[in-house]
């Protein structure tokens, strides 16, 4: 007896709502940059834990927005454009976890 499956694969963007910063806030922490691009990455690299409790409430509600108390908005979901799938046969394997508990001997991929 063989034992297939059917794989299929897909992407999802998901994106929070937006939020409204102010780099000179951030100077207090050490932010030095003067660019887009270095307070995205500063941004990026920010424990919003670290920084907390020395914000001011409007800049901590927008900084939370989009470090922790977030919610996703799917904009593009592959699906949508048809299903990229394909067969697989091998043996249930929980060891394998990275194929989902299947260790896969041939695929039609």
């Amino acid at each position: 007896m063989y034992h297939i499956r059917k794989v299929e694969k897909f992407t999802i963007l998901q994106h929070t709502t937006t939020s409204h910063l102010d780099p000179e806030k951030f100077r207090q922490f050490g932010y030095e940059g003067n660019s887009e691009e270095e307070f995205l990455n500063y941004i990026d690299d920010l424990d919003i834990d670290d920084v907390y409790e020395e914000l001011d409430e409007e800049t901590r509600l927008e900084l939370a927005g989009i470090k922790e108390d977030y919610e996703w908005t799917e904009y593009y979901n592959s699906a949508w454009d048809g299903e990229e799938s394909w067969y697989e046969i091998g043996e249930e394997n929980p060891e394998w976890s990275r194929t989902g508990g299947f260790e896969v001997r041939h695929s039609t991929e």
